[in-house]
């Protein structure tokens, strides 16, 4: 199993990040998810790394810098999927470890994840990796 940064995407490859989006019930539209990936993938302040084994993409997260006013600046995780099939075989802590060591690579030394209420098993995931929980939220939407 190996782990990579995107630095470029193949229509086969964003096929198989979808897959992978749908098992978690995040429902997209295959062209816009790809125009998104070619859209962050160049940009300096995100990055999207992969698990590849067996020449297929099991795992992948997405992680981006975060300037906010109220805040020091941090690194959040905005997505972790691991294909289903290979759940507990450490490709989440591995995908993890990448996006640690980006963080580091930008001199930033805080990493967030926001996790649904309901995803009791990521919960203990975070925490055995050392997460802290540090608050719970609601989420507004409007649509424009």
């Amino acid at each position: 199993m190996e782990i990579s940064q995107l630095t470029k995407i193949t229509e086969t490859e964003a096929q198989e990040i979808y897959v992978l989006s749908n098992q978690l019930g995040y429902t997209n539209n295959f062209d816009l998810l790809l125009g998104r990936l070619r859209a962050i993938i160049p940009l300096e302040e995100h990055a999207i790394f992969i698990a590849k084994a067996d020449n297929k993409i099991v795992g992948w997260l997405h992680c981006l810098v975060c300037l906010r006013v109220e805040s020091p600046v941090f690194v959040e995780i905005t997505g972790l999927v691991v294909d289903e099939k290979v759940r507990g075989k450490q490709i989440g802590k591995k995908l993890i470890e990448a996006g640690k060591d980006w963080s580091r690579s930008q001199q930033i030394s805080l990493l967030r994840i926001r996790c649904n209420v309901v995803r009791t098993e990521s919960h203990k995931f975070y925490k055995a990796l050392e997460f802290s929980e540090s608050k719970e939220q609601k989420v507004f939407e409007l649509n424009l």
